[in-house]
């Protein structure tokens, strides 16, 4: 990225990187959702419209999360050491057309659950552990939302509150927040890629007009 652009990412939050992928890519990633194995991470309408520990099931998405045009978004901000810990498909269809409120990312999954001071609460979700780590973890990660459709207006884009990254856990404060600062709509084509902060401010309405918004959520780490 850019000098500028990483500022820009630095201050707000989050950033739009179009063209990313290509055309050829992307139906690559569209076949391998599409044949994915009958699994307790799978969340089924119809097609998959929801899937965790997607690197698991998806060979094709564990080979996206090392390319290079991947990688040279997230190493001038995390180093080049960072690597990706975790994978999921979001969708919204007619059957699946669902609405998220305003909330920041605050678990990282682990390989096992491991008691540590300042490590908690625990859950399982699909067989996997996860965890809410201190802040100061979240605030060294990074996530990439790679678009496999184009996500208009119409059809449920991520929300954002710029800026509200820069200030910790905002359990209690998410009210003030709105009132001060204006969401912006991250309209997205297919194969541009949004970057966020995991402990940015962010929302999903539901679709006025539901069609495959197919999203794959990489999260990467410097820890």
């Amino acid at each position: 990225m850019a000098n500028m652009r990483v500022t820009d990412f630095e201050n707000n939050g989050y950033a739009i990187v179009p063209n990313v992928l290509s055309r050829d890519e992307i139906s690559v990633l569209r076949e391998e959702i599409a044949n994915l194995p009958e699994d307790e991470a799978v969340r089924r309408r119809g097609d998959a419209y929801g899937v965790r520990n997607l690197f698991q099931l998806a060979p094709e998405v564990r080979e996206l999360a090392a390319q290079a045009s991947l990688r040279k978004l997230v190493e001038p901000i995390l180093g080049p050491n960072c690597f990706a810990v975790r994978a999921i498909l979001f969708d919204k269809i007619t059957a699946a057309n669902w609405k998220v409120g305003w909330h920041q990312d605050k678990f990282i999954a682990v390989r096992e659950k491991i008691d540590t001071p300042r490590f908690g609460p625990w859950s399982k979700k699909a067989g996997i552990w996860q965890v809410i780590p201190p802040v100061e973890f979240m605030q060294r990660m990074v996530t990439l939302r790679i678009h496999l459709d184009d996500c208009t207006a119409d059809n449920g884009p991520l929300r954002v509150l710029p800026g509200t990254h820069r200030h910790g856990w905002l359990d209690g404060k998410v009210a003030d927040c709105r009132s001060r600062v204006e969401e912006v709509a991250c309209e997205a084509a297919s194969g541009d890629v949004l970057m966020i902060r995991p402990l940015l401010l962010h929302a999903s309405s539901p679709a006025i007009a539901p069609s495959h918004r197919r999203v794959i959520h990489l999260e990467f780490a410097a820890d």
